[in-house]
């Protein structure tokens, strides 16, 4: 009887002290911000709030085909990012289109030694790999040049790799995963540029997208693509203009409709040259995809890109980040 006591009394003590316990509280969500030349706008938005974003990822570097960088490195925004203090993971894509440096042992090794030679002298963070291969073919060679930089990078850096979600035979995500640090999903254009209109990134597709590559990864990795950027198309046309979150029209704005379906927004109007429909990424819809990184408990978001993104945009991910600016 005093066995069953003790053990009654133990029992409720860690009851009691777990009712005391403070609850734990999640991680913020990791915030990448692209940037890219077809810039709109500069990145005065981002020296004024440099604690929306976790890791800078300018696209400065290119791989030839001979296994060599191709650096378009801007010395002036280096030094200012710098001096906000902001890590940075330079994105690092394919120059030739074909991959073909991937299926030589030789180019493949030399362009994972000059990517991480890269990261030791500029002193980064880390590197983003955006090699987008063709669905099924080279995907054991993208995962030994993954195992190769891996090997090679400096200790502690981060590696994240770009991810097209509907090409799941080029990655072999149980050799892959070891290697990276993070993926950036590039869960956008769901329509774009030669679809007719629609949604960029209507968020049951983005979910269903996400719960496919839950299976393989884990959340914890994953950081979920966000547009910062809609399409206009003449109506019944396939043909599409881009256009930049901080250029939306006003006419966009004067017919704009929330579209609760796919959590998107959209506008009919008419131009000089004819009716037309457009589709982007507002406030409202990029918080419905930060709430969804949440909810999959998403190691973050990646925003495509800075260039398109205005000061409403950086205090949208303050808010929702739970960072200080």
């Amino acid at each position: 009887m005093r066995m069953k006591k003790w053990v009654s009394g133990l029992v409720g003590l860690a009851l009691s002290l777990a009712l005391l316990a403070p609850p734990v509280e999640a991680a913020p969500l990791k915030v990448l911000g692209f940037w890219a030349n077809d810039a709109t706008a500069g990145l005065a938005g981002l020296y004024q709030y440099p604690h929306a974003i976790t890791y800078f990822s300018p696209f400065w570097y290119s791989v030839n085909a001979y296994g060599g960088l191709i650096n378009r490195v801007d010395p002036a925004i280096l030094s200012a990012v710098e001096q906000h203090h902001i890590a940075i993971t330079p994105l690092v894509n394919d120059a030739t289109g074909t991959q073909a440096f991937l299926d030589n042992p030789l180019t493949r090794l030399r362009a994972a030694r000059a990517i991480a030679d890269m990261v030791k002298a500029g002193h980064f963070q880390g590197v983003d790999i955006d090699f987008e291969p063709p669905h099924t073919s080279l995907v054991h060679q993208l995962t030994g040049f993954m195992i190769d930089l891996h090997d090679f990078m400096p200790r502690g850096s981060v590696v994240t790799m770009a991810i097209v979600p509907h090409s799941g035979g080029a990655y072999d995500f149980a050799k892959l995963n070891p290697e990276v640090d993070q993926y950036v999903l590039m869960s956008y254009d769901q329509h774009d540029d030669g679809s007719y209109a629609g949604p960029v990134a209507a968020t049951p597709w983005v979910q269903n997208i996400v719960t496919r590559m839950e299976k393989t990864v884990p959340p914890q990795k994953i950081l979920l693509g966000v547009a910062a950027y809609g399409y206009i198309w003449p109506v019944g046309s396939t043909s599409a203009t881009t256009v930049p979150y901080n250029a939306v029209t006003p006419e966009m704005n004067r017919y704009a409709k929330w579209d609760a379906a796919d959590q998107e927004t959209y506008a009919t109007y008419q131009t000089s040259q004819g009716p037309v429909v457009a589709w982007w990424e507002s406030l409202q819809g990029m918080n419905e995809k930060i709430q969804l990184a949440k909810q999959d408990h998403l190691a973050g978001i990646a925003i495509w890109h800075l260039g398109y993104a205005n000061n409403s945009v950086y205090q949208l991910l303050l808010h929702q980040i739970g960072r200080q600016p």
